[in-house]
């Protein structure tokens, strides 16, 4: 009988374990849609919507197309969770586009899958997400932009998601990431108990269920592994000095593997470095495009001041 018992009680928590790590396993999987917010009408109807699919799937994405007359270039920005296009950084980034036309490069503000105007989609923080960005990539080809003329800047999950695309497709010429993970695992491990008010026991169930949902094994690829394949090509990593969510040392992992430029900011959320040093953030970002994707191969940046930051930022 006390077998029977504890045969009866060891099902019930096993059916409870599963149960929890279900609900937490959808809820980590969806995002919060939110609806982008229209172009200022200061911007003349120069930000066009475009529906385009993920590279080798039907899923159809939303993006804002601002092409540059006489564009060198473009570049492809890209937000993170629960998130969506022209906030991609915390903050209205109609501005800081307008600013890479000025540079004579177009620009692609994407909705990843399930975000925004995007089909719907469970998330799989960048292991899918990548086909988004390289999606638009596509997009861009097909409308005449030459390969290495590309760039992406992406946000938190949409650095993860950029990172991997470039990992993927050489066409990508420049990358910038802000508040990206190194490594997906350790954030999770990290902060599983704070965002769930659940103990760490549950996590490995709640993965286990999502890879059910997803098809996706979400720690297959770490970012890092992605990035140490990007080695050679022009990268900046961005992040805030103080960070909660994402720490500042995922910022460092990134640079490390790929032996490039990291530019840490006195912010002290995550995804603060643009709000906090937005005038800063626009001429570095608007620089770094231009010197890798518009001016003369061995041309330097115009201006000595973001010349002079540049170089020092370069990871040794």
């Amino acid at each position: 009988m006390s077998m029977l018992v504890l045969a009866v009680l060891v099902g019930a928590l096993l059916t409870l374990y599963l149960s929890v790590a279900t609900v937490v396993a959808h809820r980590f999987t969806t995002a919060r849609r939110v609806s982008p917010a229209r172009p200022p009408a200061a911007t003349g109807g120069q930000f066009a919507l475009v529906r385009f699919p993920a590279r080798h799937e039907s899923l159809q994405l939303s993006a804002w197309y601002a092409p540059a007359p006489g564009a060198a270039g473009a570049v492809i920005l890209v937000h993170g969770r629960d998130a969506c296009r022209g906030d991609e950084l915390r903050a209205s980034t109609f501005d800081l586009a307008l600013s890479l036309t000025l540079e004579g490069l177009s620009v692609v503000m994407l909705d990843l899958r399930g975000h925004g105007e995007s089909d719907y989609a469970r998330l799989t923080f960048g292991q899918r997400e990548r086909r988004d960005v390289l999606g638009a990539v596509d997009f861009l080809l097909a409308h005449g932009y030459r390969p290495t003329s590309i760039g992406v800047l992406g946000a938190s999950m949409g650095g993860a998601s950029a990172i991997g695309a470039a990992a993927e497709e050489p066409a990508i010429g420049a990358l910038v990431t802000d508040s990206a993970f190194a490594d997906l695992g350790e954030v999770l491990r990290a902060q599983f108990t704070r965002l769930t008010c659940l103990p760490a026991c549950f996590l490995s169930g709640a993965l286990l269920v999502a890879r059910a949902l997803t098809g996706e094994h979400l720690l297959r690829h770490t970012t890092m592994g992605d990035m140490r394949r990007l080695s050679g090509r022009p990268t900046l990593v961005i992040h805030s000095a103080h960070d909660p969510f994402v720490p500042v040392a995922h910022a460092h992992q990134l640079a490390h593997a790929a032996s490039c430029a990291v530019w840490i900011t006195d912010g002290n959320r995550h995804l603060a470095s643009f709000g906090s040093a937005r005038a800063e953030y626009t001429d570095m970002v608007r620089r770094f495009f231009h010197e890798h994707l518009v001016a003369v191969p061995g041309r330097r940046l115009a201006g000595t001041h973001a010349r002079a930051r540049l170089e020092a930022l370069a990871v040794s």
